[in-house]
């Protein structure tokens, strides 16, 4: 395996393990970053590292010279501006600078949660919007639509307490990033799974306090994991330096109220089973140290 891989967004959470399975399996991989000093800085001498901002489609046509495979991981403040500008227009930018310098496939990040029909949530929408901005660009595309990942549950500790936003009562398919990111290797080794939408599961569901109190229990022993109600958050969010959680609000009320009610098979059977339980997951988290 020699071809060549950009991958956009490669330095975050979910973007470095896709990176480096990518290099991994064989893939000559280049991260793109509009901040390549940043970029070094975290990733070390392990890729080549190129400028670009998916803002700036001059930059994006320089940053795709000579490559072959484009990954899209990106995520912006949740802001209506940010969600416009980054993820929609973003994604548009890139399809059409890969469709014009011949790129041979094209993939993205969406959500489970995404269904290609939008709903008035903003998140939502911004994902949906995104896809069809790269389903349109006439380049073989993948999209893959992971669940929630093991990786997010340190993002529920905060100010010493570890809190979820409403009663959350369904189970959703926790999986690893790491799983996930062997899931995107292996689509882009593969011709047949062209141009189509694949739902990333873990092995097992849980609610999100189910996940939160094991998590918990593993690592931060002293706390008892609960939940805040959505009258209390809408009340919080009106304080100084609380915008982001009033942006959350929307996004975490759909998942109060909606089951994840997806089907996974089709990806378990192209590109290979997630299997790694929450326990397995544990044995190689590192806890930050204080």
């Amino acid at each position: 395996m020699d071809e060549k891989m950009l991958v956009i967004g490669g330095t975050g959470m979910l973007g470095q393990p896709v990176a480096k399975k990518l290099k991994e399996d064989g893939f000559e991989v280049t991260v793109m970053s509009s901040n390549p000093d940043r970029a070094k800085d975290i990733l070390g001498n392990k890729f080549n590292l190129v400028p670009g901002d998916v803002t700036d489609i001059q930059t994006l046509r320089k940053a795709f010279e000579n490559q072959e495979n484009i990954f899209i991981n990106l995520a912006s403040d949740h802001t209506p501006e940010g969600n416009q500008k980054i993820e929609i227009e973003g994604t548009a930018n890139a399809a059409r600078a890969a469709k014009e310098l011949g790129i041979k496939k094209i993939g993205m990040i969406s959500g489970a949660s995404s269904k290609g029909v939008e709903k008035g949530v903003p998140y939502l929408d911004t994902k949906i919007k995104a896809e069809r901005a790269l389903i349109e660009s006439g380049i073989p595309y993948i999209i893959m639509r992971p669940s929630w990942f093991f990786e997010s549950l340190p993002l529920f500790i905060k100010s010493g307490r570890a809190t979820i936003i409403g009663q959350q009562p369904y189970p959703l398919s926790w999986l690893a990033a790491a799983d996930y990111a062997r899931q995107v290797s292996n689509a882009f080794q593969k011709d047949e799974v062209m141009n189509k939408c694949f739902y990333n599961l873990g092995p097992v569901k849980m609610t999100m306090l189910e996940a939160l109190t094991r998590f918990c229990g593993r690592f931060y022993p002293e706390l008892k994991p609960g939940s805040i109600s959505f009258f209390t958050v809408r009340l919080l969010s009106v304080l100084p330096k609380m915008k982001q959680l009033k942006l959350m609000l929307p996004f975490f009320k759909y998942f109060d109220e909606t089951e994840e009610d997806v089907d996974g098979s089709e990806a378990d059977r192209l590109l290979g089973p997630n299997l790694t339980t929450l326990e397995e997951w544990h044995d190689g988290y590192r806890k930050p140290s204080n």
